[in-house]
């Protein structure tokens, strides 16, 4: 693990702000871990904000919804984050909205009908991996801990920490459902340090007892990067190992993000599907950073052509996420994701990196915060020898990137870990 600068000001303290009225909306057909969902609809078919327009594709999957109301003008393959074309639908929007109203009787739901919501409204995890929630709230041992993930390591990035400043309330009573859900002994609120008036206002939650909740405090950890990651903060809350091939509930744990908990409570209370987030966009060739709300489909050139967002200088850099583990986009023409936390806009010189000749330093081991040999992987992806990777367990990687950040030798270490989990044989 490593400290990086955070860079954090000054979209920490800037209030959210809305787009929720685009003119077209480009939705992929690709937005979680899983397999990619099925489109239900066609060209010339007229949809309405929250109708169902792509089913599962598969058990791991989600569905996806119509976050504007408009007429389907073609389903076609677009440009994705993941750098591949895929296919999405395209929605010219009407201008419509839809009025979500609370729903009755709340308390008395039974676990089988909350599931049934969270899996109805295609929410999947919002702190990057985006994994269908339906299926991680469906732990196949019994979970004894809970824990709600609030630490946002990535540098930059502001959205989480907006989310729990401006509805932390909302944030608990999606963690009250959770734990309705799964039953845990004891409820974990992990937080960075560097989050001071958040801290105080979900310590103050806690202390009220307001809400239905097993045994719950707040954990206040150290500004370190990986430290949002599932197993270093599983480790750092409770000093637990998750084993290497394992999950976090095989711990006794389950992980979830507060914005993913907040996308719950709007599911159950006011039964609407995630079509919408809160998206952190900075970076020094912006005129001013923002964190805004948006539709899910929204391109990022809409955002720049409705003058929500306008550039002080072209930018030499756009990345989707944050610098250590984002996804370099080569124009403007990339939608907004369910899983897109945040985008970046450098105007910094790009730095030469040219791969040099590994000196043996062993700072990627150093770093490795789950206790790996990276340059194993890159050297045997140069060699094209995939089937030797599972004997340096590749699946571990989380690819933080801390390796690649402290090589003085600037080999991509990441990426070739990528192509090698990409070619590597799988095990039995």
């Amino acid at each position: 693990m490593i400290l990086v600068a955070e860079h954090k000001k000054p979209q920490h303290d800037l209030r959210a702000e809305k787009y929720l009225n685009p003119k077209k909306l480009y939705v992929p057909l690709a937005q979680h871990t899983g397999a990619q969902s099925v489109s239900c609809v066609k060209r010339g078919d007229v949809v309405k904000e929250g109708d169902l327009i792509a089913k599962k594709g598969g058990f791991v999957s989600a569905d996806i919804h119509a976050p504007c109301g408009g007429k389907i003008v073609n389903i076609d393959r677009w440009f994705h984050p993941n750098l591949k074309r895929s296919p999405a639908i395209v929605i010219q929007c009407d201008g419509s909205k839809k009025e979500y109203s609370l729903r009755a009787g709340i308390k008395d739901l039974k676990k089988e009908k909350l599931l049934e919501i969270i899996a109805n409204s295609g929410i999947v995890g919002l702190g990057g991996a985006a994994f269908p929630t339906h299926i991680k709230l469906s732990p196949p041992k019994p979970i004894d801990t809970l824990i709600i993930n609030g630490c946002e390591c990535e540098p930059y990035l502001a959205t989480d920490y907006r989310l729990m400043m401006e509805n932390l309330e909302e944030i608990f009573k999606g963690i009250e459902i959770i734990s309705k859900l799964i039953n845990p002994k004891e409820f974990i609120f992990a937080i960075e340090e560097n989050k001071h008036e958040a801290v105080k206002k979900i310590n103050l939650l806690i202390n009220t007892k307001k809400f239905k909740l097993p045994k719950a405090r707040s954990v206040i950890l150290k500004s370190i990067y990986p430290q949002g990651g599932e197993k270093q903060l599983i480790y750092a809350a409770l000093q637990r190992k998750v084993p290497s091939g394992k999950l976090p509930f095989d711990a006794g744990c389950l992980v979830h993000n507060v914005a993913t908990a907040f996308a719950i409570y709007e599911a159950v209370y006011f039964d609407k599907p995630l079509i919408e987030r809160l998206v952190c966009f900075c970076g020094d060739a912006l005129v001013s950073p923002k964190n805004i709300w948006v539709k899910t489909g929204t391109l990022l050139s809409e955002l720049f052509e409705a003058k929500i967002l306008e550039f002080k200088t072209d930018p030499k850099k756009i990345v989707c996420g944050g610098p250590m583990m984002g996804v370099n986009l080569d124009c403007l023409d990339y939608p907004i994701l369910k899983g897109s936390g945040g985008f970046l806009f450098l105007n910094r010189p790009v730095v030469d990196l040219r791969e040099t000749p590994c000196i043996r330093c062993a700072r990627c081991v150093d770093t490795c915060p789950m206790n790996l040999l990276p340059l194993e992987y890159a050297k045997l992806v140069k060699k094209e020898q995939y089937e030797f990777l599972a004997d340096f367990h590749i699946s571990d990687c989380i690819e933080c990137g801390c390796c690649s950040y402290g090589c003085p030798a600037k080999i991509p270490i990441v990426q070739y870990i990528k192509i090698g989990k990409k070619y590597a044989p799988k095990n039995n």
